[in-house]
């Protein structure tokens, strides 16, 4: 099961909000979950959530948005929303942001995400990816500060194949056919860094386009991939705000 959770958020006057913050609010979701859950997570390499902050023009209000990717995430992450006070002390920070409750935004099973890009007529054409939070991915001990294809769709492979219930994305060097089954169109792309624990880790923010132009197959699993990005994230961090994504299909 798949779902997405919006909390509002109010800062104090004067403060501003930055994607980083994403990271402390981590943090405070770890305190009010289960000990077992928390130390679960500490250790894992691959969680099943992910969260983010950003600015919402339309309502002027930040936003922190919540995604379970399984049942188990989806139970944790209610129980520790449920446990937050409205008025939450954030220790970094030294100041009180007020939270409003939670409001559920999607919710979907895995089985009926397949199914709707593996029977439609006709998939997607083309995709925008707007990265809302900076995204990197980690390669050979490093971050790489650019999109790649491969490690896009290797990314959202990975959290597929380990959440989906059964329902696995199974081909030798898949992420790699659909790369090359893919074109960028068009992209506004920036460096920024965003701060984990004080680090700075190098990365990018902003739109980047494909047009799916393989094998109606490939087409299919690199749609129904993007559509899974709005809840699993995209490179590393993405539990720690990072990644954040807004898909849009286009014609």
């Amino acid at each position: 099961m798949l779902q997405i959770w919006e909390v509002l958020l109010h800062l104090p006057e004067g403060q501003r909000l930055h994607q980083s913050f994403g990271s402390v609010l981590h943090g405070a979701l770890m305190q009010y979950a289960h000990t077992d859950f928390a130390e679960a997570m500490h250790r894992s390499a691959l969680r099943p959530f992910s969260q983010f902050v950003y600015y919402d023009k339309a309502r002027s209000s930040a936003v922190w948005q919540l995604a379970a990717l399984n049942k188990e995430a989806a139970e944790e992450i209610l129980y520790a929303l449920g446990r937050l006070p409205q008025n939450l002390y954030l220790k970094q920070k030294e100041y009180v942001v007020q939270l409003s409750k939670p409001q559920p935004v999607k919710q979907r099973s895995y089985k009926d995400m397949a199914e709707q890009f593996f029977t439609m007529p006709q998939p997607p054409r083309q995709a925008e990816f707007n990265f809302i939070t900076s995204a990197s991915f980690k390669a050979f001990g490093s971050y790489k500060i650019y999109p790649d294809n491969v490690y896009i769709f290797r990314s959202l492979l990975k959290r597929w194949n380990a959440f989906c219930g059964g329902l696995v994305l199974e081909e030798n060097n898949l992420e790699e056919h659909l790369a090359q089954a893919v074109k960028v169109t068009g992209y506004n792309l920036s460096l920024q860094q965003y701060s984990v624990g004080g680090a700075p880790i190098d990365a990018f923010k902003g739109r980047y386009r494909l047009l799916f132009r393989g094998m109606q197959s490939q087409n299919r699993i690199a749609a129904l991939l993007a559509a899974y990005a709005e809840y699993a994230g995209i490179g590393v961090k993405t539990a720690l705000g990072m990644g954040g994504v807004k898909i849009s299909f286009l014609p």
